[in-house]
């Protein structure tokens, strides 16, 4: 009767192989979910990563194609000045000598804007500063702000952002003789500085002098001084705090987390 009801126990249980082939089965099953699921959540990350990408971009090209009022030169200005322009191409053209050092650069951001108030002198919205009661699209909005490291009339921004912050460098794209009837770009020696393109030992500090002047010698000489090709660099802040930028260089800054290629035309 014992030997019975043993064997009889024995046949409700599994035998060791048919564990192992159901542990093995399950394995297979999970190698095949995830060799199907990572892919599509890489591709959704990667997309999400470049619409970010494209916004923050956008965001610097329509900044640097504005002439703001709190910008402008004097009516009977003849040129610009590092921080009134005669237009938008001089300033872009200053700006971009601003990113040679994290502490002037151009800076990237969302921030939470206070609807309740009136706009700023340079036309852009003030953030909200209150420690609750925010109702979107009520009484705030987030809304994408580009503005210099240095502007400290902006630093209040920081306290209400949204996300990250984003600094740029610049560093412009300058000719390159590829054989004797062709060209292409290479990077300027140094970034934030902005040279003859066809003599990268020329460089050039005002926009009223970045214009074409045929040069002895021959050789390409094409013309140029409409438009500065750039390559734009875009590292994100650890720290969101701009007065710390006053302290740092772009090697501390280590790696940009993505790369444009750009330009900004007369």
């Amino acid at each position: 009767m014992l030997t019975k009801c043993m064997k009889q126990s024995r046949a409700k249980g599994f035998t060791l192989t048919e564990v192992v082939l159901a542990i093995g089965v399950v394995a297979v099953l999970i190698v095949v979910f995830m060799a199907m699921f990572i892919p599509a959540r890489r591709t959704v990350q990667s997309a999400l990563t470049i619409r970010e990408a494209d916004r923050i971009v956008h965001a610097l090209t329509a900044e640097l194609g504005e002439l703001r009022n709190s910008e402008r030169a004097a009516s009977n200005a003849r040129k610009s000045s590092s921080s009134r322009y005669v237009s938008a191409f001089d300033k872009a053209f200053y700006w971009m000598q601003f990113t040679s050092r994290p502490a002037t650069t151009i800076l990237v951001y969302n921030y939470r804007a206070d609807l309740t108030k009136g706009a700023r002198k340079d036309g852009t919205p003030q953030p909200w500063l209150e420690d609750g009661g925010s109702i979107p699209g009520k009484n705030t909005a987030v809304v994408t702000g580009v503005c210099l490291a240095n502007n400290k009339e902006r630093w209040d921004d920081f306290k209400a952002l949204v996300g990250p912050v984003f600094a740029v460098r610049m560093t412009q794209l300058v000719v390159e003789r590829m054989d004797s009837s062709s060209y292409g770009y290479k990077l300027a020696p140094k970034y934030g500085t902005i040279y003859n393109p066809y003599n990268r030992g020329k460089v050039i500090k005002e926009p009223s002098l970045y214009v074409y002047t045929p040069e002895k010698g021959g050789g390409l000489n094409l013309p140029w001084g409409a438009e500065v090709l750039y390559q734009a660099e875009f590292f994100q802040l650890l720290n969101t705090d701009p007065e710390r930028l006053q302290h740092l260089t772009w090697e501390n800054l280590k790696t940009p987390v993505f790369t444009r290629n750009l330009a900004f035309r007369r």
